[in-house]
């Protein structure tokens, strides 16, 4: 159940939050792709998800062969609302990493901020308040694309820092 302090963080339900979190990112992923493929892509990482974020099961999307393409293709059953809102923002975090990771260079640099647009800032204010950092996945792809232009990651030992070196 959601504690009082949880409840403060959102100002809507975690279905309506889920349901709009997933039909943005179809939308800017069928901007790239087909929308056959983004709605695909979704179902089945939902899918590999449920593994870790066992309340994922109350997802449900429509069949892909007769599916219209509509937010109504997605049914959130009111049990979501129940999860802590924390929880929706860790499955919602991996989600979107994933969700990258799978369209791979279909994605394109500029993916978190059109997703960002395409959610709008009163979503994006509400899973920013649920832990979601859309700008560490943003960092994270910078900081692959270093590695890619001949420079590696070098983690410190002990701390949370991390040092970008020039390869030789």
């Amino acid at each position: 159940m959601i504690d009082s302090n949880d409840k403060d963080a959102l100002d809507i339900a975690n279905s309506e939050v889920i349901k709009h979190t997933l039909i943005s990112l179809i939308i800017v992923a069928s901007s790239k792709t087909s929308n056959d493929y983004a709605w695909a892509v979704i179902k089945k990482l939902l899918s590999e998800l449920k593994t870790n974020y066992s309340f994922l099961k109350f997802i449900e999307i429509g069949d892909i062969s007769v599916i219209d393409y509509s937010i109504e293709d997605i049914s959130v059953s009111y049990d979501f609302d129940k999860v802590k809102p924390k929880q929706v923002g860790m499955a919602i975090q991996d989600l979107i990493d994933l969700f990258k990771k799978y369209l791979g260079t279909k994605a394109g640099y500029f993916f978190i901020e059109e997703f960002k647009n395409v959610l709008g800032d009163n979503y994006y204010d509400i899973i920013k308040k649920m832990g979601v950092d859309l700008r560490l996945i943003e960092l994270q792809k910078e900081l692959f694309g270093l590695e890619i232009k001949s420079y590696k990651i070098r983690e410190s030992s002990g701390s949370n820092i991390a040092f970008v070196e020039k390869i030789k």
